[in-house]
Formats: C-alpha cells, sequence, structure tokens
C-alpha cells in the first residue's frame, strides 16, 4: 500500500524488470513511501506463489519462516519497487509492519528502489540463486546481502520496536494498515546511503573532508554525489562509517604541485 501522495509516483513498465515506481517530482530524505500489506504464508507457499507470479512479490514478517505477500498483485503497491545494490528506500519496522522510507532525496524522474537484501545464508541453495543485474556503478552481482549488515539492521530494529506493543499474526492472516503513520523516519547509520550517479554532483568546495555525520547530511538531503573539488574527490556512497569515493587524478596531481 502506497502512503505517498500519488501525486509524487507513478508505476510504469521498465525495460528489464517489469513495473517499476518512478518519482513525478522530488521526493524528500525520510518521507514515508508505503507499508508491505498483505496475507502471512510459509516459505513454501512464498516459493510457489512467486514461481506462479513470476517475480519476486515477498517480505520477511518475523524472521522466522513467515512472509508477506500481496493480496493482488496487479493492484499498484510498494512490491512494485525494484531490487537496487545501490538503492534510494530502505525499510524501518513499526508496530509489526514493514514501512518503506527514502533513505535520501530522490529526484523527479529517479525509479524509487530498495535493497532486498536476501539471507547470505541461502546464497548456496540452487532454487533460491538470485543474481543482481541493477546495472549500477555499485552493483555488487547478486541479491544477497552480508551477515554483518544483517546482524546490525536487526540490532537496531530491535532496539527501534522496543515497547511497541502489537499481536503478531500466524500463517493465514492479513496484515491490515495501521489507524496511523509517522510522515517521515530520521537518519541513522544504519541505513546506508546511495547518491543518483545520473543527477549532476552536488560541488563543496571545502578544502577538508568534513565530519562523518556533516557528509551524510549533505548525501542525504540532496540525493546527489558530493564532488569535493579542491580535494579531487567525490562521494558516491556511505555504507557505515565507509566512505566510497571516486578520485579526480588530475585534481591530485595539481595538489601535489
Amino acid at each position: 500500500m502506497f502512503i505517498l501522495s500519488p501525486d509524487y509516483y507513478q508505476v510504469k513498465k521498465t525495460k528489464k524488470k517489469g513495473r517499476g515506481v518512478f518519482a513525478k517530482k522530488n521526493i524528500e530524505a525520510g518521507i514515508v513511501i508505503g507499508d508491505y500489506l498483505g496475507r502471512l504464508m510459509t516459505q513454501e507457499e512464498i516459493l510457489a506463489a512467486e514461481e506462479k507470479a513470476g517475480a519476486c512479490y515477498s517480505m520477511d514478517y518475523n524472521g522466522e519462516g513467515l512472509s508477506i505477500f500481496p493480496l493482488d498483485i496487479k493492484v499498484p503497491g510498494i512490491h512494485l519497487l525494484n531490487h537496487s545494490c545501490s538503492p534510494n528506500c530502505e525499510a524501518y519496522f513499526y508496530y509489526g509492519h514493514t514501512l518503506f522510507f527514502a533513505s535520501r532525496r530522490i529526484l523527479k524522474n529517479e525509479e524509487l528502489t530498495i535493497d532486498y537484501e536476501f539471507d547470505p545464508d541461502n546464497e548456496g541453495r540452487k532454487e533460491l540463486v538470485q543474481p543482481c543485474f541493477c546495472g549500477n556503478e555499485l552493483c555488487r552481482g547478486s541479491m544477497y546481502t552480508s551477515t554483518k549488515k544483517l546482524k546490525n539492521y536487526g540490532a537496531f530494529c530491535r532496539q527501534e520496536t522496543k515497547g511497541q506493543k502489537y499481536r503478531e499474526l500466524k500463517v493465514g492472516e492479513i496484515l491490515t494498515k495501521l489507524d496511523n503513520y509517522p510522515k517521515a523516519i530520521k537518519d541513522n547509520q544504519v541505513f546506508y546511503l546511495f547518491a543518483n550517479l545520473d543527477a549532476s554532483a552536488l560541488i563543496c568546495q571545502d578544502k577538508k573532508l568534513p565530519p562523518y555525520q556533516e557528509l551524510r547530511r549533505r548525501l542525504r538531503s540532496s540525493g546527489r554525489a558530493l564532488n569535493f573539488t579542491v580535494l579531487g574527490m567525490k562521494i558516491l556512497a556511505i555504507k557505515d562509517e565507509l566512505i566510497i569515493a571516486s578520485l579526480n587524478q588530475k585534481n591530485l596531481n595539481k595538489k601535489k604541485t
């Protein structure tokens, strides 16, 4: 289910990934996009449903073998967000629901994407092979994530949901919408930030690299790569406390001389 106003998005066909969701205008960082609703199914039921649908439409529910599957995959919903190794949306657990939100500013005409982050424990199972062909410059070649990322994210979710009371659903039950939703989700370093590499970079004239939190703030609020022209460095992504950047050798040589 989309929570975001239809003024901000449209569903249309892509060349290689079926339907996708695209921004009709800028979507600011933190804005909640939607809630993943549907029927609770076992792993075996999910495999059968996805084989019939010809696509991955499920969302983990409780980490114990149950997943959510949309009641009607033909109806536009956030199950249409495609995978990317450099996503602009993230998942946030809220009173037993999985909300999708903009992890950084999403620019007009950009596709809304999320990292599917499949469990690395299943990576060797032939029936669950999930290579990635997102074509992004930072594509890792697989939809499986790292054990470290899942561990850190799990710890974050447990901390965030302390004190939240809700009834955990069982197989066959339907997860329906909440009465109220948060409008935005705060930033946290557990959420990776990836710039829109198709957009022009944000020019930064700093003579030294700003602190980590300032780098996150700039990338998150602009949605663009950070081009530190004086330093000969363009920041493309921030993962945990790891900064991924490309270097302008020409600028670096000028600085040395």
